[in-house]
């Protein structure tokens, strides 16, 4: 049967019209309805066609837990009946019509059904994929709050944490360090940090495990931002190299710097070159290496260490034997502190490299850095530039390296060495078959041509040996050198003046060979006995043009060389040289 609300029930074709029931059997009919117990669930469930009619109607944004049927209501045949068609009759009680459904207990049950705590129900509609219903609650999340509560909870870069650490400090967040926060190299050079934002990078990168190498130079973090690195690096080990250059750490950074590696067991290379560390604040380097064990490269440069400071150093570096490299340049190591320090690397046996430069040794000091370099044999690399040495430190240094075959870069340059201690140096690595020296650094010291000579020489049996010197001079520049010819260097390639240069640098020793093939002191040679003479010399010269030469002046001379020129043009000046010194 079909059911429409408050409408009649029409009959069927062929059907006859029950009799109109008069006002009291009708009030006995009201009577009878009201004791009729309502449908079952099961009787519910068996009607299914009503169930799929009303499930269309659904809105799918609202669908209740569980559908439920609407409530039928009974009412007498005698009501007045404009029925529709379709509609059945009930068989079970006589005159008795379905004619209305009762919307108000529907609605009723399906408020009910909303506010029940069971788990929503699917609906399918037809073949379609089955929808599931939504709460109101569900109405108001967003992706986006589900994805920061999930970075909240699950950011192990520690991008999130040190927004808040950067919120509660007051700072800005820096942008480049949560872009490359996981990265194995953290460069931050001048980024204009100060204390605080260093102290919120380091509350993060103290749980970081990826980064080996960070480099803060030139942020000026202070003694407040060094103590809070230390305190991170007390915990991390995971960070290899640390550069906090020009930070201005002061006597509360070198402090905390200290402590901190005396516990840390990760580093392995720190710059703290100009944080104006003083005399005061070297006690507890001193204490560091001792203690430290793991550290290998330390670059204290461009301090104030003085001569005070230079006293303890030297102790503590003859006592080290963790240090592969160590950068003391740009201080103020002088007199009885740079004499201790010398002393520190004549007894350390670990050292590979080590940069004294530019600390004002003088004379003393560098004499006891020759001295040094005698004993000393771990020593590759030393640069002891820009200290006020002369020439007589130069021989020494010279005679030093003679006997040490460690060297391989020897640093010298921005000292007064005059000619004299340039060509020593380069005499004394020539001279040195077990020399395994590289590179010799005698930057803006002057040079004159037997500097260059011996130089090729050395090339020639060390084709990768590296030299770097100051301006090249036609003549010395010492007494000695006083009332000797000049010598232009460029023109060395000429035959004739080889033989020149090399009566003027090295005296009478040409001359003694040409007179040894000249027995009867004709002060005449063949040209073979020439060439003979130059091999022996060791004369860097070109074979085919000098030969050339010689035959062209051989053959303007009757075959025969006649040397007798250059003997009156250095007894010359040698007389020269003598009057000077007479008058002086």
């Amino acid at each position: 049967m079909n059911l429409t609300g408050g409408e009649e029930v029409a009959e069927a074709e062929g059907q006859v019209q029950p009799p109109a029931l008069d006002p009291a059997l009708e009030a006995q009919a009201q009577l009878l309805l009201s004791s009729v117990p309502e449908e079952t669930d099961m009787d519910m469930e068996i009607d299914h066609g009503l169930g799929s009619r009303t499930d269309t109607r659904l809105s799918i944004g609202r669908v209740p837990s569980q559908m439920s049927r609407a409530t039928m209501v009974r009412t007498p045949a005698a009501r007045p009946q404009t029925q529709d068609k379709g509609i059945e009759e009930v068989e079970d009680e006589e005159h008795i019509l379905i004619t209305e459904l009762k919307q108000s207990e529907y609605r009723q049950e399906e408020s009910e059904e909303v506010e029940s705590p069971k788990e929503p129900d699917i609906l399918v509609l037809d073949d379609k994929v089955p929808i599931t219903s939504r709460t109101d609650e569900d109405e108001y999340d967003t992706d986006l709050e589900v994805e920061e509560d999930t970075e909240d909870l699950h950011d192990t870069s520690g991008r999130s944490n040190y927004r808040k650490i950067c919120s509660q400090f007051g700072v800005v967040p820096i942008s480049y360090f949560v872009r490359h926060i996981l990265d194995q190299e953290l460069v931050m050079r001048y980024h204009g940090l100060g204390p605080v934002a260093a102290k919120a990078m380091a509350l993060v990168l103290r749980d970081n495990v990826t980064l080996e190498k960070l480099n803060l130079n030139g942020n000026w973090i202070e003694g407040q931002g060094g103590e809070a690195m230390a305190r991170m690096l007390e915990e991390n080990d995971y960070i290899s190299e640390l550069s906090l250059s020009d930070n201005r750490l002061g006597a509360l950074g070198a402090r905390s710097i200290c402590r901190m590696l005396g516990v840390n067991t990760g580093l392995r290379k720190i710059d703290l070159s100009d944080n104006a560390f003083e005399d005061g604040d070297v006690e507890c380097f001193v204490e560091m290496m001792d203690n430290n064990k793991y550290l290998k490269v330390l670059d204290l440069s461009r301090n104030r260490f003085g001569e005070q400071a230079g006293e303890q150093l030297g102790p503590a570096i003859a006592s080290n034997d963790i240090l592969d490299s160590l950068d003391l340049s740009w201080n103020h190591l002088r007199q009885k502190g740079a004499v201790s320090v010398a002393r520190g690397l004549k007894e350390n046996v670990r050292l590979k490299q080590c940069s004294l430069a530019w600390n004002g040794f003088g004379p003393e000091g560098g004499a006891a850095i020759a001295d040094a370099l005698i004993t000393n044999n771990s020593l590759h690399e030393i640069d002891i530039s820009g200290n006020r040495l002369n020439a007589d430190v130069a021989v020494k240094v010279a005679k030093a390296i003679a006997v040490n075959d460690n060297i391989r870069v020897l640093r010298m340059g921005n000292n007064l060495l005059t000619t004299i201690g340039a060509i020593a140096l380069a005499r004394s690595i020539n001279e040195t078959d077990s020399s395994e020296m590289e590179e010799l650094d005698l930057t803006d010291v002057p040079v004159e041509f037997e500097f260059l000579r011996i130089c090729e020489d050395i090339k020639m049996k060390r084709p990768n040996f590296k030299v770097t010197h100051g301006p090249i001079l036609r003549s010395g520049n010492t007494m000695e050198d006083l009332g000797k010819p000049a010598i232009d260097p460029f023109k060395r390639k000429d035959p004739v003046m080889v033989l020149q240069d090399h009566i003027v640098v090295n005296d009478m020793r040409l001359l003694d060979i040409l007179k040894r093939h000249d027995p009867d002191e004709t002060l005449q040679v063949t040209p073979e006995q020439f060439m003979a003479a130059l091999d022996e010399l060791a004369v860097p010269y070109d074979k085919p043009k000098v030969h050339e030469a010689i035959e062209r002046i051989a053959k303007e001379q009757n075959g025969r060389i006649y040397f007798g020129d250059f003997i009156k043009q250095f007894e010359k000046a040698n007389d020269e040289v003598n009057e000077v010194s007479e008058v002086t």
